[in-house]
């Protein structure tokens, strides 16, 4: 009877392993093959968890011009950071092969 608990529990692991793994890899490809999933990672970088699940964000109106492989976003509901002391409005995002990497421009 022990030794069919120990298999069931070592089966038990692995599957939640499992899910965790494909979940941490579903969030990895988000964030990192996708522009909005930059941006939303760059906000949460920023210190901005809440506004980083519920930022509401669009391409169009972006302030500058745009070299080759960046993507201008501007949010609709930005987050406000003390430090600066202004709303964080315009981010831009930079793609590198497949991945794109998100920053705040600061206009």
């Amino acid at each position: 009877m022990k030794k069919r608990k120990k298999i069931h529990t070592i089966k038990t692991r692995k599957f939640w392993l499992s899910v965790i793994l494909f979940l941490v890899l579903v969030t990895a490809m988000y964030v990192l093959m996708l522009p909005q999933g930059a941006v939303r990672f760059a906000i949460l970088r920023s210190g901005h968890p809440l506004a980083a699940l519920t930022a509401k964000m669009t391409t169009e109106g972006y302030p500058q011009d745009l070299d080759d492989g960046q993507i201008g976003y501007v949010l609709l509901d930005a987050p406000y950071d003390r430090d600066r002391g202004e709303e964080m409005g315009t981010w831009l995002v930079y793609r590198y092969g497949m991945i794109y990497v998100g920053e705040y421009d600061g206009h």
